[in-house]
């Protein structure tokens, strides 16, 4: 009967000693970072609910302004048509929606004002939007 060489076991890496002072310092840092993370991570969805809010606002003055600038239209009629479009796209994306828009004989301008859904308390982000288009009209 032929032995088989019992494989020799590999060393164990050990870990430096942890000494008694180094004990619960991983919770320590933990305690300190997850705030910060999720201070950051709040930071960016806020950031994103900001350009939302900005970029609905100025989709609606530009379609307020092109209904302002028809041949046939009026300011207010681009008022409605911008104040439409942000119900269209939903509650909550801007809040305290206030248009204003003015038509004169070369342009008519629309302006959406309002706020960005906020996530943090404290914070309320401003969202101011214009957009201006020539007037139509019969020339020659």
């Amino acid at each position: 009967m032929r032995h088989r060489p019992v494989p020799l076991s590999r060393p164990v890496a050990r870990s430096p000693c942890v000494s008694a002072r180094d004990r619960g310092a991983a919770s320590v840092e933990v305690v300190v970072l997850l705030p910060l993370v999720f201070l950051l991570l709040f930071a960016m969805v806020q950031g994103g609910l900001w350009f939302h809010a900005r970029a609905v606002a100025l989709a609606a003055a530009q379609e307020g302004a092109r209904v302002a600038a028809a041949e046939d239209s009026s300011a207010g009629a681009g008022i409605a048509a911008a104040s439409s479009f942000v119900a269209d796209a939903g509650s909550g994306v801007v809040l305290n929606v206030a248009v204003s828009g003015s038509r004169t004989v070369t342009s008519a301008t629309v302006t959406v004002t309002g706020h960005a859904q906020s996530l943090i308390p404290f914070l309320d982000p401003a969202v101011a939007q214009s957009a201006s288009f020539p007037t139509e009209r019969i020339t020659g």
